[in-house]
């Protein structure tokens, strides 16, 4: 039998592998952090470009162009056709998919350096640039305005997790063929599971989480989100609001990620309300 010995990566081969990598990396990173450098990669991503015309795009000479094209190249991420012009590699292209999400972080900054994302499945990070197209919501009273406006569009359906319910007041009733769902966390109190479904109706579905960590509320048309705050508990006082068609998409993929991952048991502590269509008692 073949007894594995523990590997020491902090000397030898491994190394200096390890080095050459993290090398390589910071590389990559400083070629994009350049604004100029970060426009030729976004005119590149419209297919091959010549030196001139990239240069006209740039406000800049031949020569300066040429250095910034020439960081890029050795970075891997374009390279020459045989023709002339510029183009990204398939590893370029692999990077930029990356850069909506790292741009959707880096301008909400301050947003993130005070929510917990850590509970995400990571391709839902990796996703988050289908955000980008969003408005900032600032103030509880906003966020609740928001959210109760999307429920009031909903037509064809309404997802929505909870981890209490919103003080929501309807001016018309819901279209009675909507589909409307709602993660809720498993300790919820009768009282607040009847508010729920006094909001979203008695045909509407449930499912029951140990933990809620997310608000999210989305229809066919538009999506909002509040993430938890650094400890761990949902911030109704600021959030994100998207009409986009991939904003909308991250937010009902999301919904349905965890509809699977949560339970249709009809939790101990609503013994004395009546369980709904599809739950299990």
């Amino acid at each position: 039998m073949k007894v594995h010995q523990n590997v020491d990566i902090d000397s030898g081969p491994e190394k200096a592998l390890l080095s050459a990598l993290e090398e390589e990396f910071s590389g990559l990173l400083f070629a994009l952090s350049s604004t100029d450098r970060m426009k030729l990669l976004s005119e590149l991503q419209g297919g091959d470009v010549r030196l001139t015309d990239l240069s006209r795009q740039l406000s800049a000479t031949a020569q300066e162009t040429s250095k910034h094209l020439s960081r890029l190249v050795d970075a891997g991420v374009i390279e020459k056709s045989p023709l002339g012009a510029y183009r990204l590699t398939a590893f370029g292209r692999l990077v930029m998919e990356t850069i909506p999400s790292l741009r959707f972080v880096s301008q909400n900054r301050k947003y993130f350096m005070t929510h917990d994302l850590s509970f995400l499945p990571p391709e839902f990070v990796m996703r988050l640039g289908d955000l980008s197209e969003h408005v900032f919501v600032d103030h509880v009273t906003n966020v609740l305005t928001e959210c109760q406006h999307l429920l009031g569009i909903a037509e064809k359906y309404f997802l929505w997790t909870i981890d209490q319910p919103l003080p929501w007041v309807l001016l018309k009733p819901l279209p009675e063929t909507m589909h409307a769902r709602c993660i809720m966390p498993s300790d919820i109190s009768p009282a607040s599971y009847r508010q729920a479904k006094n909001v979203l109706g008695i045909g509407s579905e449930a499912r029951f989480a140990a933990q809620v960590r997310i608000g999210l509320a989305v229809n066919e048309k538009m999506g909002g989100i509040v993430f938890p705050d650094s400890e761990g508990r949902i911030d109704f006082a600021s959030g994100f609001i998207g009409y986009s068609r991939s904003f909308q998409s991250w937010c009902h993929d999301l919904f349905n990620h965890m509809w699977d991952e949560a339970s249709s048991k009809w939790p101990s502590g609503l013994a004395e309300v009546k369980p709904d269509a599809g739950t299990k008692p």
